[in-house]
Order: C-alpha cells, then sequence, then structure tokens
C-alpha cells in the first residue's frame, strides 16, 4: 500500500500543479461540458447553442487551441427536464470530470443542478438563459453573458410609453408560473412602478399550458392596449393566434428573445406581424451578424448553418470569452486563474453580433445593451426600432 501511494504522489508530481488541481485539463486536451435541450420543446435554442460553441471551438482550434491543448466540448442532452439536468450535470462532473460548464440549459433547469455546481466550485459561464438569480447576488463561479429578461421587458414598456404615446394606456402581463416567469414579470412590474402605468390584468399559467382562450378574453374584456407575453415558443404563438382570432388589431404585444426566432413566425402565421421583442444580440441578416455567418460557413455543414439563430451568437459569445480567459492561464491552468481573468475587467471581444463582454470581481454579469426589435416576416423578418 505504502508503495502504491509513493507511486500516485510521483506521477502527481510529474503532472505539475496545474494538472494536479484542474479537472478536465491534459497535457493534450480541456474537457468542457454543456447541458442543452436537444430534444424537447426548447430544442430550437439547445441545438443552435451546441452549434454556436461548435463554431467557437474550431475557430479556438485552428488558432492552437488553449496553450497548445485542443478545447472539447462534451454534451449532454437534458430534454428540458430539470431532473435529467442534476443528472447530466453529476455525470459531466463525475464520470468526465470536465473543468468548465458552458450549456446550461434552461432557467429551472441551471438552478436544479446550481448546487452542485457552486458545491464543486465548477467555472460556469451561462450564454443560453441570463436569468438575475444566476448573478445578483454574486456567485463565485458563475458568470453570466448577456441581459435579464426583466430588462428585455422593461425596454419594451419603455418603447410603448415614450414612441407610442401609451402613457396613459392600459398594461397587463401573461406570465409563466416559474423562475423564468418570474424574471419577466420583474421587468413589467418595475417599468409599471418607474413609469406610473396602470396594469390592469397580471395573469399567470402553468408551464405546458397550450390554451390562451380563456387569458386573452380577459385582455379583450379589459380594454388591454399593450400586453407582455411572458411566454417561450408555443406560448408565445397562442397568445399571438388568440389576438388575432379576437380582432385585436391595435393591442401591442412585447415579448422576450425568445421570439426573435424565425420558428415563431412560421409557427404564429399572419398573427406574427407587428409584436415586438428585444435582444441583446444582432439579427442574423444585418451587417454586425456577417462575420460570425462567415465562420458558421466554415465550420459546419448547410444543415447545420440552417438551424443556426441568435442562440448560436450568443453561445458563440460565451465559449470565445472562456477560451480567452483560459489563454491567459495557459501556463497555471487551474479555475481559479481562470476566473480572476474574467474578474480582471478586461473587455473580451466576441465578434459584432454582440458587444464586447466584461466582468469585475463584483459584479459577474456583462449586462449587455438591449434594443427592441418589430416583427416583419413578410420583409426583412426583425426590424430594430431602437439602438443597443
Amino acid at each position: 500500500m505504502k508503495r502504491m501511494i509513493a507511486v500516485a504522489a510521483a506521477v502527481q508530481a510529474l503532472m505539475g500543479p496545474a494538472y494536479a488541481e484542474a479537472p478536465g485539463v491534459s497535457d493534450h486536451e480541456i474537457r468542457i461540458g454543456e447541458i442543452l435541450p436537444l430534444t424537447g420543446p426548447a430544442s430550437f435554442a439547445g441545438k443552435a447553442h451546441y452549434l454556436g460553441t461548435k463554431i467557437a471551438l474550431a475557430q479556438a482550434n485552428d488558432e492552437g487551441g488553449v496553450g497548445g491543448r485542443t478545447v472539447v466540448a462534451l454534451t449532454e442532452d437534458d430534454g428540458y427536464v430539470p431532473a435529467r439536468t442534476f443528472q447530466s450535470a453529476q455525470k459531466l462532473l463525475s464520470v468526465d470530470g470536465i473543468f468548465a460548464m458552458t450549456g446550461t440549459s434552461g432557467t429551472s433547469h441551471m438552478l436544479a443542478m446550481l448546487p452542485l455546481l457552486e458545491e464543486q466550485d465548477v467555472l460556469t459561464v451561462v450564454s443560453i438563459n441570463p436569468a438575475e438569480s444566476l448573478y445578483n447576488p454574486v456567485r463565485e463561479n458563475i458568470f453570466v453573458v448577456g441581459t435579464s429578461y426583466g430588462n428585455a421587458i422593461h425596454r419594451i414598456m419603455r418603447l410603448a410609453v415614450e414612441e407610442r404615446g401609451l402613457k396613459d394606456g392600459k398594461f397587463a402581463i401573461i406570465y409563466q408560473e416559474d423562475d423564468y416567469g418570474a424574471n419577466v414579470k420583474a421587468g413589467y412590474d418595475r417599468a409599471v412602478e418607474e413609469f406610473g402605468l396602470n396594469s390592469v390584468a397580471e395573469i399567470p399559467y402553468k408551464r405546458g399550458q397550450k390554451d390562451f382562450a380563456a387569458e386573452m378574453l380577459r385582455v379583450a374584456n379589459e380594454g388591454v392596449d399593450f400586453l407582455i407575453s411572458g411566454g417561450i415558443i408555443s406560448e408565445n404563438v397562442a397568445v399571438f393566434k388568440e389576438a388575432r382570432k379576437l380582432g385585436l388589431d391595435d393591442l401591442g404585444i412585447g415579448t422576450v428573445w425568445t421570439a426573435h426566432l424565425p420558428i415563431v413566425q412560421k409557427l404564429a402565421g399572419e398573427a406574427a406581424n407587428g409584436y415586438l421583442t428585444a435582444d441583446y444580440a444582432a439579427t442574423l441578416s444585418e451587417e454586425a451578424a456577417q462575420p460570425f455567418m462567415e465562420l458558421a460557413r466554415k465550420y459546419l455543414d448547410e444543415s447545420e448553418v440552417a438551424e443556426i439563430n441568435r442562440y448560436s451568437m450568443t453561445s458563440y459569445a460565451g465559449a470565445t470569452v472562456l477560451v480567452q480567459a483560459m489563454r491567459e492561464c495557459s501556463d497555471d491552468l487551474t479555475r481559479a486563474c481562470v476566473k480572476t481573468a474574467l474578474e480582471s475587467g478586461k473587455a473580451f471581444e466576441v465578434g459584432s453580433a454582440l458587444g464586447a463582454v466584461t466582468f469585475a470581481p463584483d459584479r459577474h454579469f456583462s449586462d449587455s445593451p438591449v434594443r427592441v426589435l418589430r416583427s416583419d416576416p413578410e420583409g426583412a423578418g426583425f426590424v430594430p426600432l431602437t439602438n443597443f
């Protein structure tokens, strides 16, 4: 037994302190993990996120990786089920021994595995679900790229007040009863208080609800001028269609960037015209996104390029930030070193599709600027109404 311990100690000494202290790091490879909804109702986001990471790591490895080491992503599908998210996290940490995490699924899903990530001090860059509970208060090992759902909703309502003249109008919200919905409603409540708005209906719904006829009938009966639709995909589509069915042609509807997707426009059909959304990422068609699109065409096949969307750009940004921070620690690649690099206040360049990303010791949230877009399915797709 003593001889075995001595041999193990000798091997550890040969590996050097950085390797001994850093799970997922060898002399030729760095393993990072992703847990994404590659199947299920949010697969549109999970698949796109996976492709954005794929682009970022292919580019990074073409440029020499991190200190000559190849960066490899190990991806698990949670099907958008929180229990599976937790199980996947256990596997990535205990079996695969990842160094860091970049794919974190939905808000409730991330919160399901958060205690595990914090307990094991797993460096985590969130770029798919920038929920406020992940960065406020600051969590030592969690860094969030983007802005909050609440900030997006607040910006849309500010436009309704300042540019659509609805200061004295009637506002309402339909929101999901979970952590995601709470973030959306927080932005709504902040706008109502800040602008002194008349909120006439605040209607919760259970996750998985399909029929919104009763909710929208209440919106019609209350004479609502502007509605916040706090759904994700199918819920927003149902709300848009019900508004059209009820003849609510003058009703303004706003929602978060989950509606900044061609699939939403396609599913909503004629009802998709004119709804508002807000995002901190460029639209795929505008000039700012073209460098990213060139990378996509370089590293993906045609079928994969067809599946990218705004989640591909945000995941590319998150993975790129992580790679840049790891490169600053090539000679001492530990989670502690990378955390210090992320907190340095340096502006991490992630391409023109998103603004530069910065963090600080007391701010693990990039708080990226957001702008409002109008859905225009028969024209430009999404038309920017405000600047970043």
